[in-house]
């Protein structure tokens, strides 16, 4: 196993690149500069530079960008997580809010996973992304030609894998987060992993692959069936995506259906989740992703990952309105509505 690691770096952050090299040690991370840094913000710019620095005698490559911040251990969980899934495009992030992957990531979580099956229609998450060398170099083959005004490498590296037919799993945990850093391509939205695994990472043990549960989850998704679905939490309230699989439905779009009035179609009753306001709203999308959890283990990294759905999940004006101890108290509705669902299902 010989591991090249790549750092996308844009001068303006150039008091992060240090600490984020000094992070990965022992693997030796090499920085990729915007060739263009006063030009118009184009993250693909780089990125084609970035995935064609595969370090020679390479198995695999990672790159990750510099506002990254990473797990402790991080060199052993990415050599742990490779002898795993060594042929396997490899998120270490995702985005807390992503259109489909950030519930994906979820529902691994709940049913105790270590890795998340993740869309061949949402965006990839490209702020820490690890694939075997040999298709590293086949991507940034493939990125060369497009024109940097197209700017979304993460679209462009999902429409990649799409073509090949290449699954694209992420670790659950996250070993990445981002940092607190504006955007410069100047987006408002705030950006956070779905679940990160921080001073805690868990033992090598935990990456090892198994099989069984892996087709659990991917029997869930991509289903090519009509009601095939997300769960969402955004503006303080829950709603239901359908993806309509083979329609070519744009991952992003802000269309939702709202639950209470859909459940129906996925076989949830409404009347099952108790109350009205916000609660009843996280209470309902706990209880929805319970429905959704194949198989229950010991999850581990459920509540941190239910906590970011909140955090993420709210209207500005509730979080502050609310303070840390009203999101706790949310957290424990959406856990317990997803207990509920559970238990129930255990005794049907």
């Amino acid at each position: 196993m010989n591991i090249s690691v790549a750092i996308m770096h844009h001068p303006a952050r150039a008091h992060l690149v240090g600490a984020l090299v000094g992070s990965c040690l022992p693997l030796t991370a090499g920085v990729v500069t915007d060739p263009d840094p006063s030009g118009i913000r184009s993250p693909l710019r780089t990125a084609k530079r970035a995935w064609a620095a595969v370090g020679e005698g390479a198995t695999h490559h990672l790159v990750i960008q510099d506002d990254a911040l990473v797990c402790d251990g991080f060199a052993a969980q990415v050599q742990a997580v490779i002898a795993a899934r060594p042929r396997h495009v490899v998120a270490l992030y995702s985005d807390w809010n992503s259109p489909q992957n950030s519930y994906l990531v979820r529902r691994a979580a709940a049913a105790g996973a270590a890795w998340a099956p993740l869309s061949r229609t949402d965006w990839a998450p490209a702020v820490a992304l690890l694939m075997p060398a040999d298709l590293a170099r086949e991507l940034a083959a493939y990125l060369a030609p497009i024109p940097d005004e197209v700017i979304d490498d993460d679209e462009m590296i999902a429409r990649f894998c799409r073509e090949r037919r290449l699954p694209m799993l992420a670790t659950v945990p996250h070993l990445v987060e981002k940092g607190n850093v504006e955007s410069l391509a100047a987006h408002q939205d705030v950006y956070h992993a779905t679940v990160f695994a921080g001073p805690a990472p868990p033992p090598a043990a935990h990456w090892v692959r198994d099989a069984a549960q892996d087709a659990a989850l991917a029997a869930r998704f991509e289903r090519a069936d009509p009601w095939e679905h997300v769960v969402e939490l955004r503006g303080s309230r829950c709603y239901l995506r359908f993806t309509r699989p083979g329609t070519e439905e744009p991952a992003g779009h802000e269309y939702g259906w709202y639950w209470h009035d859909w459940a129906p179609l996925i076989g949830i009753d409404p009347r099952a989740v108790p109350g009205r306001g916000i609660e009843a709203e996280v209470w309902a999308a706990g209880y929805l992703l319970g429905a959704d959890t194949p198989e229950l283990r010991r999850a581990d990294w459920l509540r941190p990952a239910l906590a970011t759905w909140v955090e993420s999940g709210l209207r500005p004006a509730d979080l502050s309105r609310l303070g840390p101890e009203g999101r706790d108290v949310l957290v424990e509705a959406c856990l317990e509505g997803f207990s509920v669902r559970r238990t129930a299902d255990v005794a049907d």
